[in-house]
């Protein structure tokens, strides 16, 4: 039950902008539960990002929907950085 809030609480907070990405991957490496969360509700959970368009972030960084923090590769974060500074 702890894990799930946490994990609700770091989704507010990138959700919110007080946690920016490289930020949640550092915490990620430190914390198990937030290594955890699917990379679909992490990129769902950022501001100006719906479903729709994290699913097409996803898509384009070759990241299965079902992938989880903790499975991305280096080469996946860095194409998610790009897709989503754009």
């Amino acid at each position: 039950m702890a894990n799930r809030r946490r994990r609700a609480e770091v989704k507010r907070m990138v959700k919110t902008g007080e946690l920016s990405l490289e930020e949640l991957f550092e915490l990620a490496a430190r914390e198990e539960c937030v290594a955890q969360m699917r990379a679909y509700d992490l990129i769902s959970a950022l501001p100006a990002i719906g479903e729709v368009k994290a699913e097409r972030i996803m898509t384009a960084a070759s990241i299965a929907k079902t992938r989880r923090i903790r499975g991305l590769g280096p080469k996946q974060r860095a194409q998610l950085f790009r897709a989503l500074v754009r």
